[in-house]
């Protein structure tokens, strides 16, 4: 495959600690080394948090786990340096029948070409050729320069919040001299072979937010790419385009455990009480349903149609 994977947040509803044994397979031969080093404080509503690293010394990603708002869910975020240590992508869409109920959150598909087959201006003209377009309207885009050329531009197409894909291309080679001194980056002119200023990176950034994205994604990464937007499909002749399926409509479902939710919130406790009076058991739970149950259903809920889906 031309592409490759260099960033990947799932979610499970495996602990941190069985999903650390699951994931060694994944890395192949450094698979023993993979540690989880815990004690951060969690970000986006978890509360706990893991390093996850290689031989406790490179950080390759983090485990954010615990919550109650999370609902049992754990997620892993594997940066574009934990990426590069995967040794076996195939074993990644086994996940669903290893890890059990997981889903993919962020997957980023990235095309890096090393003789100047992408440039900057050529990114600028294919905007301006709506190679960007997938069926609507075109997204804008963004460029971030400053006055060290040497510093490298990146061109943002779309917008990150809320949208299913966002592209990012940039020069890479000069990315990679980030840690170059800043007296010795002006006499560096090859990265590995190549010239720093033909190292371009095109990377497409996928979150489900309306479609969805399949575990075969990985395994398929170049056809994912090429079907995201005419200018990827370009870069990739003669491989076939794959796009991503809609989502289905979650809301009915999502508003009807919001409003359970709240239920439980106000009143769990109360009703909780209520059983253990009535004796405990099925038939006390039954009997107090009974009493807290109105005849006529949730005019709110109903519209919402949360009658027009299955809930688990």
């Amino acid at each position: 495959m031309k592409t490759t994977i260099d960033w990947l947040t799932f979610r499970t509803k495996a602990n941190p600690f069985e999903t650390l044994e699951k994931l060694r397979p994944l890395f192949g031969t450094a698979g023993d080394l993979l540690t989880l080093k815990t004690g951060l404080q969690g970000k986006d509503g978890w509360l706990r948090a893991g390093e996850l690293s290689m031989a406790g010394d490179i950080a390759l990603g983090r485990v954010d786990y615990d919550g109650e708002s999370q609902r049992g869910w754990v997620r892993v975020s594997l940066t574009g340096e934990g990426c590069g240590w995967v040794q076996d992508w195939e074993f990644a869409e086994r996940f669903p029948d290893v890890l059990g109920e997981s889903e993919i959150r962020r997957l980023d598909i990235a095309l890096t070409t090393y003789r100047g087959e992408v440039t900057h201006d050529m990114v600028i003209a294919a905007h301006g050729q709506a190679l960007f377009s997938s069926g609507g309207r075109q997204p804008h885009y963004r460029v971030l320069a400053g006055s060290d050329p040497r510093a490298g531009r990146t061109i943002y197409v779309g917008k990150r919040a809320a949208s299913d894909k966002m592209l990012r291309c940039y020069e890479k080679g000069f990315e990679m001299l980030k840690d170059v001194p800043e007296s010795l980056k002006a006499t560096v002119s090859h990265i590995n072979g190549h010239l720093v200023d033909q190292i371009y990176r095109v990377e497409l950034e996928l979150k489900p937010e309306t479609k969805c994205i399949d575990w075969s994604a990985i395994q398929r990464r170049d056809q994912v790419f090429a079907g995201a937007y005419p200018f990827c499909a370009g870069l990739l002749p003669g491989v076939d385009h794959v796009r991503l399926e809609a989502l289905p409509n979650m809301k009915p479902v999502m508003t009807l455990e919001k409003s359970l939710d709240n239920m439980r919130r106000a009143y769990g406790g109360a009703v909780a009480a209520a059983i253990l009076a009535f004796g405990g058991g099925p038939e006390a739970e039954e009997k107090v349903l009974q009493l807290i149950t109105s005849p006529t259903p949730s005019k709110r809920l109903i519209e919402a149609g949360v009658l027009t889906c299955d809930h688990v």
